[in-house]
């Protein structure tokens, strides 16, 4: 895979997905049926992060795993969301269900970027 082509996509996804939450996050709260909006600007702000590591011309390894490790706090706050007293559940879970799809995603991306320096490297552009 090449890490480039990987790099340049992840790091626009992770700004827009981050500026919806730093711009909206009451909505993206309320659509998920959590309750703490500060933690979605908090979450909005580490993509933006993230996706403008990734679209620097550095080595894409790190904000890989800045990403990986984000994941894993979002799969956090959406297991919250999931319990049966939350009216928009089935959103949480579908929510839930598409962050661990990108979390296995973007570990395996970390892990080739970790494994592969020459590929690494050849990203820094």
């Amino acid at each position: 895979m090449n890490l480039l082509i990987v790099k340049r996509a992840l790091g626009l996804f992770s700004i827009g997905l981050g500026v919806l939450a730093v711009a909206a996050p009451d909505k993206v709260a309320r659509f998920l049926g959590i309750e703490d909006e500060q933690a979605m600007s908090a979450f909005g702000a580490r993509e933006i992060a993230s996706g403008s590591g990734l679209l620097s011309p550095v080595r894409p390894g790190p904000w890989f795993w800045l990403r990986a490790g984000g994941d894993v706090l979002d799969l956090a706050a959406l297991s919250r969301a999931v319990g049966r007293d939350n009216p928009r559940r089935a959103v949480a879970l579908t929510a839930l269900g598409v962050v661990a799809a990108i979390a296995v995603f973007d570990f395996a991306i970390a892990a080739q970027a970790t494994l592969d320096q020459r590929a690494d490297r050849r990203a820094a552009v």
